[in-house]
């Protein structure tokens, strides 16, 4: 939508001709409801009125975007899916003047968990802290006191008006905005592979195939489920992170290491999927396994699905979302970034389960820049 409009008028007589700026509001909030991201903020700035309807419209924000990290810059750059024939990406204004000494550890909407000691040349003293990305708004956090107390892969999860946030790490230690130390689950000693958050639920898959369920929505979290992934009846014994997984003798060792990893995924209608994925050593193949899990009794029962259906799975949110109406989005596929197979960390991908093909995303960037890590976000607005 073109960011300003231009009213014409035909030689003769008067006619009266209702200007762009003096639509009815309901109109307004119609048109300001079927837009994107994008074309949002530029329909923000048409004029006075327009501004005004904006922040009565609830837009539609459903669209995924990507995040690029340039090493060595305090900026990001930002690809719209729906932009992708256009070949656009978006700078950011400057995000600080330590953000290029900071490691992106997880988001929600459009917050980032920042890690300023995660370099070797960052302060150690220096907090984590949450940061949006297109308000500047910035939250510094308590510091963890023990070493059990790890953050390599958190959950964070943020209201946008009243600013609560909770922030989950590995070791399912917990941080909430109204506390004043971190606070440790009552399920201590779980080791996770994979967690993700979800309508005040965290479901947590362990390295023991177990999923584990806990309600955040009190004062303190609950577990309410907790059972084994199993497969036809056996137990599915998933590798670790980044095992290396020997194959017969007598075949080269560079060709018998496989990368393997699992994921938890939620999806639109709140079912529970398991995704397997492995790699060849120096491969740029996948393949990729999604089993459905029935946690209803003690014993998970995994059932294989062959199909997502119109949904795509956005692998490092662990969350699927409505692909068939939202240009830029493939249904029937996982979108995944190479860091969550242990490979190329700066990627991302999409694999197609009808096809059976991948293709990397987006082409459009140069060669030339250098990235410390890509990831998926879901914009949020701010009706200002």
């Amino acid at each position: 939508m073109a960011s300003h409009v231009v009213a014409v008028t035909r030689a003769g007589p008067k006619r009266n001709l209702r200007c762009w700026s003096e639509l009815p509001l309901d109109v307004m909030r119609l048109i300001f409801e079927r837009l994107g991201f994008a074309d949002f903020e530029r329909a923000k700035s048409v004029c006075p009125s327009w501004r005004s309807a904006s922040r009565q419209s609830k837009p539609n924000n459903k669209i995924p975007w990507m995040i690029l990290f340039p090493e060595e810059k305090n900026y990001c750059l930002l690809f719209n899916p729906e932009d992708r024939e256009e070949e656009k990406l978006y700078k950011t204004q400057h995000l600080g003047d330590n953000f290029a000494n900071c490691y992106c550890l997880a988001t929600y909407r459009s917050w980032l968990l920042m890690d300023p000691s995660y370099y070797a040349n960052s302060k150690e003293e220096d907090p984590l802290y949450i940061f949006n990305l297109l308000t500047h708004e910035r939250i510094n956090l308590l510091p963890t006191t023990t070493s059990d107390q790890r953050l390599d892969s958190p959950i964070l999860w943020i209201d946008n008006k009243t600013k609560d946030y909770l922030v989950i790490g590995d070791t399912l230690v917990y941080l909430k905005k109204s506390h004043n130390s971190w606070k440790q689950t009552i399920s201590q000693g779980i080791q996770t592979e994979d967690m993700v958050y979800k309508d005040h639920k965290l479901y947590c898959l362990t390295t023991n195939d177990e999923l584990c369920i806990f309600d955040f929505s009190g004062e303190f979290p609950l577990q309410v489920s907790r059972v084994s992934c199993l497969e036809e009846g056996e137990c599915v014994k998933l590798e670790k992170r980044g095992l290396m997984v020997r194959l017969p003798p007598r075949i080269p060792w560079h060709v018998q290491e496989v990368r393997m990893r699992k994921n938890v995924v939620v999806t639109v209608r709140g079912d529970v999927l398991i995704v397997r994925s492995e790699s060849p050593f120096m491969s740029e193949k996948w393949n990729f396994k999604i089993f459905k899990i029935d946690y209803s009794s003690s014993k998970g029962l995994m059932e294989e699905i062959v199909s997502l259906g119109d949904e795509a799975i956005l692998l490092d949110l662990g969350i699927t979302v409505l692909a068939k109406d939202h240009q830029g989005l493939t249904s029937n596929s996982i979108y995944f970034t190479g860091d969550e197979i242990n490979w190329y960390d700066t990627e991302i991908f999409v694999f197609n389960l009808h096809t059976n093909k991948i293709e990397q995303l987006p082409q459009l960037v140069s060669s030339s820049v250098s990235f410390s890590r890509a990831r998926w976000f879901l914009p949020s607005f701010t009706n200002d």
